[in-house]
């Protein structure tokens, strides 16, 4: 992590959005499909939990 002394850099809206938007760049480069915002809003933590689950009855069928 950091060093004593040193300070995490401040992250603005506008770097974030920038970082945020290459991602989804990199994601429809790589995968093919076009990323849709919409499907991903609400709440975060259920959706992780419900992927995870879904994830782990998937791997139990195997």
């Amino acid at each position: 992590m950091n060093e004593p002394g040193q300070t995490m850099p401040e992250i603005t809206d506008e770097y974030a959005e920038s970082v945020s938007n290459r991602y989804i760049e990199l994601y429809e480069h790589i995968t093919g499909e076009s990323f849709d915002r919409t499907i991903e809003q609400g709440d975060i933590a259920a959706r992780i939990e419900q992927n995870v689950n879904r994830y782990l009855a998937e791997r139990t069928k195997e």
